[in-house]
């Protein structure tokens, strides 16, 4: 059986002592220790929830902000394509009108150069046609006479189909 002598008791009262020595100095100080731990702990992940939060926030934004630019670099594309198309059709279109008018300037030059030796052709003809004439009647014409076989010649050279 257990017996109580002075040691049994004298050691229970030195276990409550500690235990109350402890209690007033090492348990509230490292309870008070372990608290503020948690609390701690507690913050950082609830900041680390936001800061997570927040960078996920921050990859959205960032994403539509690439999309966004994708978008404008595309239309930016498109425009400057259809700009280029417009700007090959005009100078097409310019090409054209330009030939245009310098066909028509040739086609007018190459006429009044037509109409000048025409004119330089008829006024030859009726010179050798006079000096021909002059030959073969061996005599000399008036200058009224030279005027009307002209004009005769003339009327009838302007009729022919050239």
């Amino acid at each position: 059986m257990l017996e109580f002598n002075a040691t049994l008791l004298a050691q229970i009262v030195d276990f409550i002592i500690l235990l109350i020595f402890l209690r007033l100095v090492a348990y509230k100080p490292l309870m008070k220790l372990l608290s503020e731990r948690s609390e701690h702990i507690e913050r950082n992940i609830a900041a680390a929830e936001k800061e997570r939060q927040q960078a996920e926030q921050l990859r959205a934004s960032y994403e539509a902000e690439m999309r966004r630019a994708r978008e404008q670099a595309q239309e930016i594309i498109q425009k400057a394509t259809k700009a280029g198309e417009e700007q090959a059709l005009q100078i097409i279109e310019n090409a054209k009108n330009e030939t245009v008018r310098m066909k028509e300037t040739a086609l007018a030059e190459i006429e009044r150069e037509k109409q000048k030796a025409m004119a330089e052709l008829r006024d030859q003809v009726v010179t050798l046609s006079i000096l021909v004439a002059g030959k073969i009647i061996n005599r000399s014409m008036s200058s009224e006479i030279q005027h009307e076989i002209v004009r005769d010649f003339i009327k009838e050279a302007g009729e022919l189909p050239c």
